[in-house]
């Protein structure tokens, strides 16, 4: 059991009362490591405590801690009084910008509605090639 790593119980009990010399230089290296522990656990407190105090956001409201006696100031937002109000589209600004945007938009739909009137005459009268008659172009077939 010796070799596995397994001592019995009754070995351990008696080595705290013996004068071995490197039991007792155990005991001292234990002391130094638990003040090396120590100093290094306080090292990273403070450390931290410092990296906390840097980085700690500032509050957005400071706190007053004096009371302010009497009636308090009025604000825009308090003299206004409007609460939520909706959103309005920029064009409700100017009537007749809003009037105009209507018009043309009323012009856009009677166009698929109602044809465009066109001059009578317009069909009627021959202008005639307007590119010209060309003496060497053919487009028809020769049947033989």
């Amino acid at each position: 059991e010796a070799e596995m790593g397994k001592l019995d119980d009754d070995d351990d009990a008696g080595d705290e009362g013996s004068m071995d010399p490197e039991l007792n230089a155990n005991d001292d290296d234990d002391d130094d490591d638990a003040a090396f522990y120590n100093s290094i656990a306080k090292k990273s407190k403070h450390d931290k405590q410092t990296r906390k105090e840097y980085y700690a956001v500032a509050p957005k409201f400071p706190t007053v801690d004096t009371r302010v006696e009497g009636e308090r100031g009025l604000s825009r937002a308090i003299l206004k009084n409007r609460g939520l109000v909706a959103h309005k589209n920029k064009l409700n600004r100017n009537p007749r910008v809003k009037k105009r945007e209507q018009y043309r938009k009323a012009l856009i739909r009677r166009k698929g509605a109602v044809r465009e009137v066109r001059d009578p005459r317009e069909g009627l009268v021959y202008g005639g090639e307007e590119t010209g008659i060309k003496s060497r172009t053919t487009k028809s077939r020769k049947l033989s």
